[in-house]
């Protein structure tokens, strides 16, 4: 029973669609809950007028954040940055994916703003970057999503080798990962990741010498998409997650969260197929020093992305 029970946790940090859901269980069971004195694994944050009223039918979107934090009191930089758009009519999701040095609309690089303003900072950049409204938001630091995953019990992931275009320096093209900064070290193929191995997985920038962190932008969506094709294999019904959700509670911090829409809008994670799921990783060049420009294709992207939350022209 507990590795089932643990098994929720990880798409906290990963997909945020689903976690916002789970916590309304919790609240209504428990009332607002009280984090624990223990680590607050995530921080999830609800924006603007995002409440419905019955089942959600308009498009919305989500951002979930990895920040680089060593520690609880350390706020570290927004470098895993994920914008999801989900279509309830049509059941589908599109991930954008934005690197970390991406400038932002008012100039620096994307990442800074959550170190300098938090989580409502980042969202006024990409909401302006990409035409966009975020609803809800969700970020969590390297010990608290490693700790997660190894909650679980780890997260079934099939990892792509690295391709020539990727351009493998370290490893002189074999396709593996050996990465001394992260430690990252991998053989392609499907297999389970502990909490270490995920973030350094997530982590890993130094097999790709031209991609970099545009190579690792991708991979850390494909985390995303495992962690949820994980936890929709275990088919929680509502009554296993309304039982789970108050262990869940007391490890988050919220704020401004609706309950009732919540929990649709979880229910609503659960009914997408992860198989489905587009990951698109924004076009970018260089700029002034290592800041990198919106290439082209972005404005194009953004304006399909914004139109009805998933993406027909890319993928």
């Amino acid at each position: 029973m507990k590795r089932s029970i643990v098994r929720l946790l990880l798409v906290i940090p990963l997909c945020g669609v689903l976690v916002a859901g789970l916590l309304s269980v919790a609240w209504i069971v428990l009332g607002s809950p009280t984090p624990a004195k223990g680590a607050i694994w995530f921080e999830l944050t609800q924006f603007g007028d995002a409440k419905y009223s019955g089942s959600p039918t308009e498009p919305f979107y989500f951002l979930a954040l990895g920040n680089d934090g060593r520690s609880d009191a350390d706020k570290g930089l927004g470098d895993a940055i994920h914008v999801i758009g989900v279509n309830p009519a049509a059941q589908q999701a599109t991930i954008i994916n934005v690197p970390r040095d991406t400038t932002a609309p008012s100039g620096d690089k994307i990442n800074a703003y959550f170190a300098l303003q938090g989580l409502p900072g980042i969202v006024d950049q990409l909401n302006t970057m990409m035409g966009i409204k975020i609803s809800y938001a969700i970020t969590t630091n390297f010990p608290n999503l490693s700790a997660m995953v190894d909650e679980i019990g780890g997260i079934d992931i099939n990892i792509p080798p690295i391709t020539d275009a990727q351009d493998s320096l370290s490893l002189g093209g074999d396709q593996q990962y050996n990465d001394s900064y992260t430690g990252a070290n991998f053989q392609p193929g499907p297999q389970r990741l502990n909490g270490e191995q995920a973030l350094a997985f997530a982590r890993d920038r130094h097999d790709f010498n031209l991609l970099g962190d545009i190579a690792r932008s991708g991979n850390q969506a494909l985390v995303i998409v495992s962690a949820l094709a994980t936890l929709r294999a275990q088919n929680p019904g509502d009554s296993t997650t309304l039982h789970y959700i108050s262990i869940l509670a007391r490890h988050v911090k919220m704020m401004n969260v609706d309950v009732v829409s919540l929990w649709r809008l979880g229910r609503l994670g659960l009914s997408v197929d992860a198989a489905t799921i587009k990951s698109i990783t924004i076009p970018v060049g260089s700029g002034t020093g290592s800041n990198l420009v919106i290439g082209p294709g972005g404005a194009a992207l953004f304006a399909d992305f914004a139109d009805d939350g998933i993406v027909q022209t890319a993928g």
